[in-house]
């Protein structure tokens, strides 16, 4: 019987792990996990998991409805002290011998996912949340002037755009698992052809 889960409630942000797919778009060739003080987890919200609603009036009435799929699935999430090397090559930027990153107009962000880790808040049971394909940019960068109280720094902020992808022989866009059983089997799911261990890292942080 498959074990009984206890509720959506969450509580935290861990850590995140992130998978760099191949120019194939079918393998993972590297992965980085974002916790602490190297890309610390501050927040992740995923929006359009609720598809359009399609219906059919007649007679005065609503005769006929239909809600299948997702909507346009979007991220958005803020993050501390991202590795430099780590950026490059989630959005693709260009680095020069002069250790220089560059983005213009043959700039071209890889295929990533993502899955990011928080708990149950009744049970403290770990509750991985993951998007299985897409793209991840930099919204903005901003900068300025010390203030006479010291501040706390400001995050680094990037949105996702998230697309279906085949997994098991179905469509699928967003993954969710309860528990530590199993958990090695989403990941292997959501991050394929990868192996712990080989082109990663910051694995550190990894269970």
């Amino acid at each position: 019987m498959p074990e009984t889960k206890n509720g959506s409630a969450l509580a935290g942000f861990k850590r995140l792990h992130v998978g760099v797919f191949d120019s194939t778009g079918e393998k993972i060739e590297t992965k980085y996990v974002w916790e602490d003080e190297k890309g610390g987890t501050v927040n992740l919200n995923i929006t359009g998991l609720t598809p359009e609603l399609v219906d059919m009036w007649a007679s005065n009435k609503r005769v006929w409805m239909k809600k299948q799929g997702t909507g346009e699935v979007k991220s958005d999430m803020d993050l501390f002290n991202i590795p430099t090397e780590h950026l490059d090559k989630i959005l693709g930027r260009d680095k020069d011998e002069n250790g220089t990153s560059w983005v213009g107009e043959d700039t071209r962000a890889p295929y990533v996912a993502i899955i990011g880790e928080s708990s149950n808040a009744i049970t403290g049971d770990p509750i991985y949340c993951a998007l299985v394909k897409g793209t991840l940019g930099l919204e903005s960068i901003e900068t300025k002037t010390k203030e006479q109280n010291e501040e706390a720094p400001e995050p680094t902020k990037l949105a996702g755009d998230w697309m279906n992808r085949t997994i098991d022989g179905k469509s699928r866009v967003y993954g969710y698992h309860e528990g530590k059983e199993g958990a090695d089997e989403f990941m292997k799911l959501v991050f394929p052809g990868y192996e712990e261990g080989s082109n990663s890292e910051g694995e550190e942080g990894s269970p």
